[in-house]
């Protein structure tokens, strides 16, 4: 790691264990802002740095020094916005699970600090067509995800995103996750949300999809820090092994854990830990990649996934692109599921959206991938535990 990367996780180290950050070396204020807005805490690091009056780093970058502030007032506007929806939803008999940034925040020392860009919630699928209506009566626009089972609703600045499956978020929490409600706790209304030891599993398995999907920012690894320090009372550990070894995620919970301590001091959980140049290429492709992956960084995650014995028909993927298959079709288009037979019509149709969505951007990625680079991360995700 550079200095810019050795000073944002020794801020955020400090963050968790609520003390002054340790820097002896010099720090380039704009660098080390870039790279925590690209990492999504930004309002963390101001926060730090103002408590321990680091004037010499804050009056380098003037978005840095606004940064606590400004994620201050955002969270707290759409924390707001988010209870009065609960309430309302509430109100018209139906039953929602909130889970992810929304429940992991109280975990924090300064709980506004824990930014997110949507809620996640969780309904019955016999209520969809009843949330929908009022969501829509509300003012909000809405688009169908994954097959329909994910609908996001958009007014203003707030945006979230209603399930209906949890399967929808291709972890491999697998048959554990079929009868979720079981595992809810009632908590305001008819607000529900998940106990500690099913939602802890959640966020190690939400965190390995997004690695194999296109990565994982340091913010997730920082929500399991917390947790572990502030609310390990509620937890099973040895539960939450049993449970996560099942769903063969026992390797990946280790790296997590060894992660954690690593960069900000939990304790020693893990049963195996990365070996050091693991570590260090892992530091590497986590830091550089973003909140989730979205950076043009490294090679493009679909060449990744798609590799063979090292190998890659590149021509096979782009007309993949083109001409999706059904069961993506149908994730992107929720018109066509059940109508495998429209599958030429959507092929007509897919060209125009995916143009409008993302221009050329992901054809473009897989002609320009490199390789070798495709395989080293295919091979580095291997070892730490995300293979599929």
């Amino acid at each position: 790691m550079n200095n810019t990367e050795k000073a944002f996780i020794e801020i955020l180290s400090a963050f968790v264990n609520e003390r002054e950050p340790e820097l002896s070396f010099e720090v380039d204020g704009e660098k080390l802002y870039n790279l925590a807005h690209s990492q999504s805490v930004a309002g963390i690091v101001s926060f730090v740095l103002h408590r321990a009056y680091r004037d010499d780093l804050l009056s380098q970058s003037k978005k840095l020094s606004t940064a606590y502030d400004k994620t201050i007032a955002h969270v707290i506007r759409r924390e707001v916005e988010t209870q009065s929806l609960f309430s309302q939803l509430s109100a018209e008999g139906i039953e929602h699970i909130t889970f992810k940034g929304n429940v992991v925040k109280r975990s924090y020392p300064v709980k506004e600090l824990r930014t997110f860009g949507d809620i996640d919630l969780i309904i019955k699928e016999e209520n969809r067509k009843k949330s929908h209506a009022f969501m829509i009566k509300n003012g909000f626009t809405s688009e169908a995800m994954d097959g329909g089972a994910v609908y996001g609703y958009k007014r203003g600045k707030e945006f979230y995103e209603i399930h209906t499956s949890m399967n929808s978020e291709r972890t491999k929490l697998s048959d554990y996750l079929k009868d979720y409600w079981s595992k809810t706790e009632k908590k305001q209304g008819l607000t529900y949300e998940f106990e500690p030891n099913f939602h802890f599993c959640y966020l190690i398995s939400h965190i390995e999809k997004h690695v194999n999907c296109s990565n994982a920012g340091v913010r997730m690894y920082l929500d399991i820090a917390l947790i572990l320090k502030n609310d390990r009372q509620s937890l099973d550990l040895k539960k939450v092994r049993e449970i996560l070894r099942e769903c063969s995620l026992e390797k990946f919970y280790d790296t997590t854990l060894y992660l954690c301590h690593r960069w900000f001091g939990t304790e020693k959980l893990f049963e195996s830990e990365l070996s050091e140049s693991r570590y260090e290429a892992f530091c590497d492709f986590t830091l550089k990649g973003g909140t989730f992956g979205l950076l043009d960084v490294g090679a493009d995650s679909s060449v990744r996934r798609s590799m063979k014995d090292g190998k890659v028909n590149k021509a096979k993927l782009i007309l993949c692109h083109v001409f999706p298959p059904y069961r993506e079709v149908r994730r992107m288009y929720p018109f066509f599921d059940g109508k495998p037979y429209l599958l030429p019509l959507s092929w007509v149709i897919h060209p125009f959206k995916a143009a409008k969505r993302s221009g050329l951007k992901n054809i473009k990625r897989v002609v320009n991938a490199d390789v070798k680079t495709a395989q080293q991360e295919k091979e580095l995700l291997r070892s730490v535990g995300s293979e599929r």
